[in-house]
């Protein structure tokens, strides 16, 4: 059968540039540039560009880039083509000379040189906005041709619907691609094998195979709204996908407003799942994690130095243990941790976990397991991008709960896994560490971890570090 598979590529997978990030760059880059144009301005004008000037120049880059934003110059169409923008620029420069002129007028500067500055700064914004905006173009058109900004879409159901969406996403190929049809009814033959010109691939179980090997952006399900079932039964099994899910039924031929739907390209639809770490979000995550990251490395190398010295002579063998464990989307990652066990009892898969007074644990490793200093060379997993500082705990694939694994436990175990997993979490934070010996513990984990992902901020990653030191260094639960 057809699939999406390509070879299996350890750690976080590429993506395509976000068309919101790159509005956001955008932006950015016009502040930048406006704030660049006023000191510009004043020697142009021959001013000193302090005091009142420079309150000026503040003043209208603020109002030119506020008129930027309000005439929506950063859709990506126009972000492509320099004459579609070029009204919006010569705007917004007006605005910022009319401002700088106002601001100068009630400072009462009357010098020539301040009365030349408002025309030298509209000239000097106009000038460098044209040439940013320029080279913006030429990349937006570069990376938008190569397929940069093109979403992955994969699409649930040979229907009428399906056919109607497929058609309108076809005729935006630089926006959309999509990678493959599937419905449970292929195998039975009441499937065909190519649907308006795409193949139809398998089965929705096919899909999430698929999408955890090779980039899928949106899942769209392409049903009519009477057929309740057999949608809660896709959907239920689209709960763990890490791509947006949407629903486009009846919706397809109607006119709506964008206030009250969701839309993909010029389809209507109903959101129903979206992936929580996306476009500025993932952005602000990943900074966070890399800054943060690279910082505590730098300073804790020393003491991982000394660790693993301690480790090498208490007993033979490795000092760093190298463990399977499910992350993000489901995927196998090798996760580190300082060797806390002797190397003839390592338990690679998790089959049995570690317990109080664990006889397989030298003595190193108990002191070590204790302060949780064994969890350090999982920064090295945080720079590699297969872990972030705060998620869900990764666990190895065998790990169970009265001797059941964790998903035949937990109907929303693997929902935890659209996100990264992390060096600490909200569930640890919270008391939820350790063993789980019971159904009760990995279900109030889990519980914890879907409160982490629906509640993700900057601010909550630092809560639960700050936690983390406060009441993790000597929990009782570290064994």
């Amino acid at each position: 059968m057809a699939s999406l598979v390509e070879p299996r590529v350890e750690g976080a997978r590429l993506s395509a540039l976000s068309a919101p990030v790159l509005r956001g760059l955008a932006q950015a880059l016009d502040v930048a540039t406006l704030l660049c144009a006023a000191p510009l301005a004043a020697a142009l004008a021959g001013a000193s560009f302090e005091g009142s000037t420079s309150l000026a120049g503040l003043a209208g880059a603020a109002a030119g880039a506020a008129l930027l934003s309000a005439e929506d110059a950063y859709a990506l169409d126009r972000l492509r083509r320099l004459r579609a923008q070029a009204g919006a620029i010569l705007k917004a420069c007006a605005l910022a000379g009319a401002a700088s002129a106002l601001c100068l007028f009630l400072a009462g500067t009357a010098g020539a040189a301040q009365r030349l500055f408002p025309f030298a700064l509209t000239f000097a914004s106009a000038g460098l906005l044209a040439v940013s905006r320029a080279g913006l173009a030429t990349l937006t058109r570069r990376w938008t041709r190569s397929g940069v900004f093109r979403r992955r879409v994969a699409v649930v159901a040979v229907s009428d619907f399906s056919r109607e969406f497929i058609r309108r996403l076809q005729a935006e190929p630089d926006a959309f691609e999509v990678v493959g049809v599937y419905d449970d009814r292929l195998a039975s033959g009441r499937a065909p094998r190519v649907h308006a010109g795409v193949p139809v691939l398998g089965s929705v179980a096919d899909l999430l195979r698929d999408s955890r090997e090779r980039r899928v952006d949106v899942i769209a399900v392409a049903l009519p709204l009477g057929a309740v079932e057999r949608i809660a039964h896709i959907l239920g099994q689209l709960s763990s996908a890490v791509a947006d899910v949407c629903l486009t039924t009846d919706l397809a031929g109607l006119a709506y407003q964008g206030r009250q739907f969701a839309a993909v390209g010029a389809n209507p639809v109903i959101s129903v799942g979206e992936n929580p770490m996306k476009d500025w979000r993932a952005v602000k995550k990943a900074c966070l994690d890399y800054g943060l990251g690279a910082l505590a490395l730098v300073l804790l190398s020393p003491l991982m130095a000394v660790l693993a010295l301690a480790v090498k002579l208490d007993s033979p063998g490795p000092v760093l243990f190298r463990q399977p464990r499910l992350g993000f989307n489901n995927r196998l990652f090798t996760c580190y941790k300082f060797r806390t066990m002797r190397v003839d009892m390592t338990d690679l898969l998790a089959d049995r976990q570690t317990g109080r007074d664990d006889p397989r644990v030298t003595r190193v490793g108990k002191w070590m397991r204790r302060l949780s200093l064994d969890e350090l060379p999982q920064l090295f997993n945080v720079l590699d991008g297969s872990m972030s500082l705060v998620g869900p705990r990764p666990h190895a694939p065998n790990t169970k709960a009265a001797d059941r694994l964790f998903a035949d436990v937990v109907k929303q175990y693997a929902v935890r896994h659209k996100v990264k997993p992390g060096v600490t979490g909200w569930a640890q934070v919270n008391g939820w560490r350790g063993e789980t010996a019971t159904i009760e513990a990995i279900e109030n984990r889990v519980r914890c971890d879907l409160y982490y992902i629906d509640n993700w901020s900057a601010a909550f990653d630092l809560k639960i570090m700050l936690l983390t030191m406060a009441r993790e260094i000597f929990s009782s639960r570290a064994y």
